[in-house]
């Protein structure tokens, strides 16, 4: 299990899928904050500054990650990505799909442990 200043992975990082990215001239992110970069859906391992590389994890058997109030995810329930609130949810509707929930997550619970998974 990992801990990288707000990445919350739950299986070893070595496996899970990275990919490296810049942020902008006058974009920072932080750990454990859901982006896209390019089309792939991913959390963020460390935090960097403007103009620097990062690592994104795409794909994870077992990761937490921010999750929307008022919504409950069940064990095997699809979870989707809210681009505009940095979230899962479980609605469909104008989000992209990003894995499955591996375990119940309550209506005000914060975060959700997911199998982060490629979608295509």
């Amino acid at each position: 299990m990992v801990t990288e200043s707000g990445l919350k992975l739950r299986t070893r990082l070595e496996s899970a899928k990275t990919l490296l990215a810049t942020t902008g001239s006058s974009e920072t992110v932080a750990a454990g904050v859901m982006m896209v970069v390019g089309d792939t859906i991913g959390v963020v391992v460390e935090d960097a500054g403007n103009s620097s590389p990062f690592v994104l994890v795409y794909e994870a058997e077992k990761i937490l990650v921010p999750k929307a109030t008022g919504v409950t995810l069940d064990p095997g329930d699809k979870v989707y990505f809210d681009v505009s609130e940095g979230n899962v949810t479980s609605v469909s509707t104008d989000n992209i799909l990003c894995g499955r929930a591996l375990a119940a997550a309550a209506s005000g619970d914060t975060e959700a442990l997911i199998d982060l998974m490629v979608q295509s």
